[in-house]
């Protein structure tokens, strides 16, 4: 009986190493500053050319944004974070950030905004978008690479506002990430 109990945990403490090693050598979905090391901390982009806003009753354009926030987590099914910085200059209609929320990124590259709202004021209405709720809004696509971008081709759901706010809204336009230099998909 006593050889049963040891046997027994021999095999309980080597299928624990087998799943430990096996998570271990899984691939995140993000890596930098080269392949294979996994990327943790900031990421911020800018937007690197003019970011359009098909809301309705009217079209917003900006020139400048930045996003930026943490990993919280880099799997190899996903990497995601809160955003800790999300705004728009130089826009052509009254644009406020109401809530910043949280970004997705798939293996495939796919961007997903969750629980962020902007809002934008036109003609006396006021039409707020955003990322929706879990799994959350395609955004675009990241390419990785040394100086990786994203291409944002969206359409962002209606939170709130009323028949002349479109629903959805088309939002294009591209960003560079700037920090880090370096970031790649695996």
């Amino acid at each position: 009986m006593k050889q049963l109990k040891i046997i027994g945990l021999a095999l309980v403490a080597a299928a624990a190493f087998m799943a430990l090693a096996g998570n271990a050598s899984a691939a995140p979905t993000l890596t930098c500053p080269t392949a294979g090391t996994t990327c943790t901390g900031s990421i911020t982009t800018s937007a690197v050319e003019t970011l359009t806003l098909k809301a309705g009753i009217a079209t917003d354009t900006c020139t400048t944004s930045t996003v930026s926030g943490t990993l919280g987590s880099n799997t190899e099914t996903e990497a995601s974070g809160s955003i800790s910085t999300l705004d728009f200059g130089g826009c052509s209609l009254t644009t406020d950030v109401l809530s910043e929320g949280s970004l997705t990124i798939l293996p495939t590259g796919e961007v997903k905004a969750i629980g962020s709202e902007v809002t934008v004021f036109a003609l006396g209405v006021t039409c707020v978008y955003g990322g929706g709720a879990s799994p959350g809004t395609k955004l675009g696509t990241l390419t990785g690479g040394t100086t990786a971008s994203l291409s944002v081709k969206a359409q962002l759901p209606k939170i709130s506002g009323g028949f002349a706010c479109s629903n959805p809204a088309e939002w294009t336009g591209k960003y560079s990430v700037t920090t880090p230099d370096t970031l790649l998909l695996s």
